[in-house]
């Protein structure tokens, strides 16, 4: 089910800064303060999921490592009072997390993606309008979904996200010419 946008203020409106699909480099996004956090699985955009809100798509995300095995853990992470906070309880979980986590952790992500930016047409409408530029999620401490501190992580976060645009920019292009 599609949640019907919020309205925007200060802690929930687009970055601010200008954005143009003309630009030709990376687009790198992290910080809260930086133009893009939208991108990041912290950003304040709830995510329905099975009949479920989750405040974040990290809570989602977290909350994925215990549904099939402890799902009363699960919602305890959907409660977290922050992204931080589930991330953590997660993390100090960890050894009851699901046991092929990283066998199905980027196919989650995608999941997950997929459900946020359908969910917010905001969103959907800023990644579409990236055009066909790399997405970077700028993350000093992370060197999975991130670049890490020496910048040569694998990005999957990114990765991820341009996997999703593409998959929006040919719904687009079908509706558009009338297909399904």
């Amino acid at each position: 089910p599609v949640i019907p946008d919020i309205p925007l203020d200060a802690y929930t409106a687009p970055s601010s800064e200008p954005r143009s699909r003309n630009d030709s480099g990376p687009i790198l996004f992290y910080d809260r303060d930086e133009p893009y956090f939208e991108f990041t699985n912290f950003s304040p955009h709830h995510v329905q999921f099975e009949g479920h809100t989750y405040p974040t798509a990290e809570h989602l995300f977290q909350a994925h490592k215990f549904m099939t095995t402890r799902p009363e853990l699960a919602d305890r992470i959907r409660h977290a009072s922050t992204p931080r906070a589930a991330l953590e309880e997660a993390t100090r979980l960890k050894r009851l997390r699901r046991p092929d986590w990283f066998e199905v952790n980027v196919e989650i992500m995608d999941r997950i993606l997929e459900e946020k930016f359908s969910q917010h047409r905001r969103l959907r409408y800023l990644l579409l309008d990236t055009g066909d530029r790399e997405l970077v999620e700028a993350s000093p401490v992370d060197s999975f979904w991130g670049i890490g501190e020496d910048r040569k992580g694998r990005n999957e976060l990114g990765k991820a996200l341009m996997r999703l645009r593409q998959r929006f920019s040919l719904l687009t292009t079908q509706t558009r010419a009338g297909g399904s």
